[in-house]
């Protein structure tokens, strides 16, 4: 009965500070959701330090610093929810063993339920969370409909570029297509047709195109 109630207190001690030093970690939650690095709908990793570092989805991300995770799945077996369930289970079976003093197997189980059921509980919080929070960068990213950008890194025949543009002010990169299927060099300038979760809608202004048809290049973004 003694180790059990210690495993039970241990179980509830790892789960707990984990939960406390996760909290108090920038970014400690951020992993949770994509278990490392998230990936868009076309399986190209998302999230990166500066420069032109390959394709990006979802809200977009800025060009230099750390780029923020955008949120695409969420795991139940991910480190949040591993903890949640230790901390409830662990001390739920404490005070089942040693306050209110039930047999063994009572303990056992009304621990693994209350683990199970807490649990699930985050679960279910931080997914809708996470459904209203892109639900609502979905509808603001709609705003960039007819945008101006550049392309960042070129875009090939029905294939998957970057654009870079301004929100806010501050330059961002995000994953883009040609709406008639054409390849974009580097540097055209562009405008943002369509958006959606996972990449932007494009289309090459018809000055950039003429420009650089005639031999002249892109002209310079403003």
């Amino acid at each position: 009965m003694e180790l059990l109630e210690n495993i039970f207190l241990g179980m509830f001690l790892l789960g707990f500070l984990f939960t406390v030093v996760s909290s108090l970690m920038s970014g400690a939650f951020g992993h949770a959701f994509g278990e490392g690095s998230a990936m868009d709908a076309h399986g190209a990793h998302i999230g990166h330090m500066g420069g032109d570092a390959g394709p990006t989805a979802g809200e977009g991300q800025p060009e230099v610093g750390w780029a923020q995770h955008t949120l695409s799945t969420f795991s139940p077996w991910s480190p949040t929810i591993l903890s949640a369930f230790l901390a409830a289970a662990g001390g739920a079976g404490y005070l089942c063993l040693h306050t209110w003093e039930w047999g063994v197997w009572p303990s056992i189980i009304a621990s693994a339920s209350s683990g199970f059921v807490f649990a699930a509980a985050i679960f279910l919080g931080i997914n809708w969370m996470f459904r209203v929070t892109q639900g609502s960068s979905i509808v603001d990213q709609s705003t960039l409909v007819g945008v101006e950008g550049e392309v960042n890194i070129a875009i090939p025949s029905g294939g998957i570029g970057e654009v870079a543009y301004v929100s806010s002010g501050q330059r961002c990169v995000r994953s883009a297509r040609c709406a008639d299927g054409a390849s974009v060099p580097r540097g055209a300038r562009v405008l943002i047709k369509s958006v959606s979760s996972a990449d932007f809608i494009i289309e090459e202004t018809r000055e950039s195109w003429l420009a650089r048809t005639k031999g002249r290049g892109a002209p310079a973004a403003s």
